[in-house]
């Protein structure tokens, strides 16, 4: 793969969204919004990325995807970086997916064509099954994830604290068998 490819461009209200791998010159931006994600508080592991660990996990992202075996997309919206998805290699023939938004790209079907494009992807690398999990406090993430045919397969009772205080559970959700001729517009 090559750092920058396009691996899927669309629009949405009269913008182009863009996912495509990584490449070294995205690091600052790849750092900014991760902050962004931590201070929106998108993600359960709040990452403080400086130039030293945010240059390692974007140096780990390449490495995965020159040795193909793993995926890392980033969703550029008027040339900013606003997300990101990603499959590693897990068990036998499973491969974890992830994805996070920004706040200004959610609710723009953006999540379903990166899980669809996620998808695509775990299928070019021998993917069977898929597996992810999420706080049961994320009811959009959720239904993002049971429209593209995932499914519960587990619950970790009250195993998250909220930034409230109170806790949820964590649900595991797998898509057994993944749809190698899935099509996205």
């Amino acid at each position: 793969m090559q750092e920058g490819q396009i691996v899927h461009q669309f629009e949405v209200n009269d913008g182009s969204i863009t996912f495509r791998y990584p490449r070294w010159s995205d690091l600052d931006a790849f750092i900014k919004m991760h902050q962004t994600l931590a201070e929106e508080k998108v993600m359960a592991r709040r990452l403080k990325l400086n130039r030293d660990t945010g240059g390692r996990m974007l140096a780990e992202a390449l490495i995965g995807l020159q040795e193909n075996r793993a995926s890392y997309l980033l969703v550029e919206q008027a040339s900013d970086l606003v997300g990101e998805g990603f499959l590693t290699r897990g068990g036998h023939g499973y491969f974890t997916v992830g994805l996070a938004l920004l706040e200004r790209a959610r609710g723009l079907g953006i999540g379903t064509q990166l899980m669809n494009t996620l998808e695509r992807e775990a299928c070019r690398l021998g993917a069977k099954r898929l597996y992810l999990t999420v706080w049961s406090a994320n009811l959009v993430a959720i239904h993002v994830y049971q429209k593209v045919g995932y499914q519960e397969c587990g619950r970790r009772p009250d195993w998250i604290q909220m930034d409230s205080g109170e806790a949820c559970d964590l649900i595991e959700m797998v898509k057994n068998p993944i749809d190698a001729n899935l099509s996205i517009s």
